[in-house]
């Protein structure tokens, strides 16, 4: 099903960039030259007035609502998802929106292994597996690249090179991978000649295009979210925001239109070397503006392609620079490479990177600088920040996924995830013999103490509260229990940070707090609890 569905989204890409451009724009002659201002307005605000109305997953670049189905839905995608985002995303692309079309059919991929599973009624462990197996094809059948597929689903998708996943995702990309060779054609997807990398000695230049590809990948996902976010807080209607878009990339593809769509054939002249210094600066700045542009205005499309474009511009550009040093290497190899190195940085995942631009090449000889460079790039990347352009998205909506990634589960968690919000609480001047008349009608074993201007100040156990009682202390206010000095922790710790803090002071729980103001606290048994809810 994600064969069929990416042949058929190529097709619909296909149509629509002939009804724009060429049907389009036979009826706007009288514009001349600037007829192609017009198209991505007109697209961008289709596509959002129907993502608006049927699916508002279905907007932007496809794969981190896929990872967000995984973490929080449990694998669950509605099968609307299939239809809005292949029409919305192939508008994008055939009106010249400066997008790709890969994260769309590793949504519509997705959500066909979603929907059969949910047929089929598999247990969430297997439904999230069949989620990564749509994506992998997707991906295995657009860029005729089953390992990369296998790879893609692996390392961004799922996170994890289980063993247990590989069967199933493998055998998906490679049925997928070959309806794709069947009707696009068992070729790679850029047909470029072997490139001649230079002798060890020059591989210097791959570690120095590392890191810059890596320090472009973190530039490229600052730019992406910027415009996302400088859209998000204008009060504009919907429509208003998808014209101003798709005016802004219409007037930048008046006189560079090799920015409209996913440009393939720009990389291709790129790899050929056809491309001049000139050029190949000016259309890295604005691929990066213009797929900002389009996705934070309402577009429906990828990012992985432009990121391809990108490294592609970028590494030509190096290229060409290190050719009139006479540095003893291809400026369309530094090209090839540079895709690998951008895709790496912008999604940490430089496995993926060195396999797929292995297999959309066919060059073997690049192996070696592409391992180079896409593991620097990924590095430096990672150093700068955690989050990718994929998860970005995600934890600016509140969800971690790299967190939730972590291998340690006590890393993965955080405090504010566990602490209770349903135990007893007493004010600063209830006395211990009122605490117990509240303690013994219910089974609760602590309670939380709350001032008025600070929050919660700290917790008692019932046990404390009899002992106190045994004592007579009764008249004595709760407070009056807590220790000396309350440990306080910020509730975006991990639990492994609090074990070692408990540790270190010798205590049972700590103050979770939100800036100054204390919310709840987090106990010994809280973790356990929390340990045993995970595993």
């Amino acid at each position: 099903m994600a064969g069929y569905g990416a042949v058929g989204f190529r097709k619909l890409i296909d149509f629509f960039e002939w009804l724009f451009f060429h049907a389009g724009a036979s009826h706007l002659q009288v514009l001349g030259h600037a007829n192609v201002i017009l198209f991505p307005v007109v697209g961008l605000v289709i596509v959002s007035t129907i993502v608006r109305r049927f699916a508002p997953e279905a907007k932007g670049h496809g794969v981190p609502e896929v990872m967000a189905a995984i973490a929080e839905r449990g694998g669950i995608i509605r099968l609307r998802v299939v239809v809005v985002k292949a029409l919305a995303s192939a508008l994008t692309i055939g009106s010249g929106g400066s997008v790709g079309r890969e994260g769309p059919i590793v949504q519509i991929g997705s959500a066909f292994g979603s929907v059969f599973g949910q047929f089929l009624g598999v247990p969430k462990k297997y439904l999230r597996l069949m989620v990564a197996c749509g994506a992998g094809a997707g991906i295995a059948a657009t860029f005729n690249a089953p390992i990369g597929g296998v790879m893609f689903a692996a390392e961004v998708i799922l996170g994890s090179f289980a063993l247990e996943n590989f069967t199933a995702i493998m055998m998906s990309s490679v049925v997928s991978a070959a309806i794709g060779r069947i009707y696009l054609g068992n070729h790679p997807s850029f047909n470029i000649p072997i490139h001649y990398v230079g002798p060890f000695r020059v591989y210097w230049v791959y570690v120095f295009l590392g890191l810059v590809s890596g320090l472009w990948g973190i530039l490229y996902i600052k730019v992406l979210y910027r415009f996302e976010e400088w859209f998000d807080v204008r009060r504009w209607p919907f429509w208003a925001k998808a014209a101003a878009g798709g005016l802004a990339v219409g007037l930048m593809g008046i006189w560079f239109p090799q920015i409209f769509g996913v440009g393939y054939v720009t990389i291709d002249r790129a790899l050929l070397a056809h491309l001049p210094l000139y050029l190949l600066v000016i259309l890295l700045v604005l691929k990066l503006l213009a797929t900002s542009i389009t996705i934070g205005a309402g577009g429906s499309g990828g990012v992985f392609s432009p990121g391809l474009y990108q490294g592609a511009m970028l590494g030509g550009l190096l290229g060409v620079v290190l050719s009139h040093w006479n540095v003893d290497v291809s400026p369309g190899a530094v090209a090839a490479i540079g895709m690998a190195g951008v895709f790496a940085g912008s999604a940490q995942a430089p496995v993926t990177a060195i396999t797929m631009l292995f297999e959309m090449t066919g060059d073997y000889n690049m192996i070696l600088p592409l391992m180079i460079t896409s593991v620097l790039a990924a590095t430096v990347a990672g150093i700068i920040s955690p989050q990718t352009i994929y998860t970005m998205k995600l934890f600016r909506r509140g969800l971690d996924i790299v967190r939730l990634r972590e291998p340690d589960r006590m890393k993965a968690l955080t405090v504010g995830d566990v602490i209770q919000e349903n135990r007893l609480v007493f004010g600063t001047k209830t006395s211990i013999e009122t605490a117990w008349g509240s303690f013994a009608k219910t089974n609760e074993w602590f309670a939380l103490i709350r001032d008025a201007k600070l929050g919660i100040v700290g917790s008692v156990a019932r046990a404390q509260v009899v002992e106190a009682l045994r004592e007579n202390r009764g008249d004595e206010p709760l407070t009056s229990l807590l220790p000396l000095q309350m440990i306080r922790i910020d509730e975006r710790a991990s639990l492994a940070e609090a074990l070692a803090l408990m540790n270190d002071h010798g205590v049972t729980y700590l103050l979770v707090c939100r800036g100054d103001i204390g919310i709840g606290v987090v106990g010994t048994s809280d973790v356990i609890h929390a340990y045993r809810r995970v595993e």
